[in-house]
């Protein structure tokens, strides 16, 4: 797994920026730019020169403070239920497909964050299943419509008449076709890890399998945004900067 960004060892690892420190960044950035844009920088150097460092980094913190049992997956599952979809996530295309992936992702997510509080409520945990199936579907036929895919399901009723789709280069094509296989892929994983869990009743490799999913969510929509957001109409503050974490 973790395919989305192969220089991390987990899943755990991987979403500690998105659902953590950015969350943790904007708010500093509220009283203190220049603040936010220091740890910015600082958190950036360290976590790319030592994938990982932020989870070790919280993970000692929290140890100071005798919390050592703690289980990261469902904690930052939870987490992502409180965060907002912030601005450097979202797409700033104007056009209905792409505010439509917008909400599709963050509905997606705030779905799968549900799974520790309804795990173990078999009525609610397969009530949950259903609605995660089915905003999976509505989400992959969103990316469709974006590249002109035939497996758009709503195609017929866009604004587009480009059958190409909104996205204009090879490179681009072909690096959201990418994320996509990787967000099918992570889909029925985590369909198979369902399975296994009403067999055995694992619920740890659930937890694992829906983080894993988050951070193929975002990474499906975070290219789609660099291949198409107006490249001239990003803004130079802390937004763009941690756009690209």
């Amino acid at each position: 797994m973790v395919a989305q960004n192969s220089r991390y060892s987990s899943v755990t690892a991987a979403l500690i920026w998105p659902i953590i420190v950015r969350p943790l960044l904007c708010k500093i950035q509220k009283h203190s730019q220049q603040a936010a844009v220091v740890l910015l920088k600082a958190l950036g150097k360290c976590e790319h020169r030592r994938p990982g460092f932020l989870l070790e980094f919280i993970t000692e913190i929290l140890a100071t403070r005798n919390i050592i049992s703690m289980n990261m997956t469902e904690a930052l599952l939870r987490m992502q239920s409180q965060i907002p979809e912030f601005e450097e996530q979202r797409c700033r295309r104007q056009e209905e497909p792409f505010q439509e992936l917008n909400r599709r992702t963050f509905a997606l997510k705030k779905i799968l964050s549900r799974i520790p509080d309804v795990l173990y409520d078999r009525q609610v945990f397969l009530e949950t299943i259903r609605k995660i199936a089915s905003a999976i579907k509505k989400l992959l036929d969103c990316v469709n419509e974006i590249t002109g895919s035939n497996g758009s399901s709503s195609s017929s009723s866009s604004g587009n008449n480009n059958n190409g789709g909104y996205i204009q280069t090879y490179q681009d094509k072909r690096s959201v076709d990418q994320r996509k296989r990787e967000f099918i892929k992570d889909s029925k994983n985590f369909s198979q890890t369902l399975k296994e869990y009403f067999k055995h009743g694992d619920g740890g490799a659930v937890l694992q399998s829906a983080a894993q999913l988050i951070l193929a969510t975002n990474a499906i929509q975070k290219t789609i945004k660099i291949s198409c957001d107006p490249r001239d109409q990003h803004p130079l503050a802390i937004n763009h900067q941690l756009n690209s974490k």
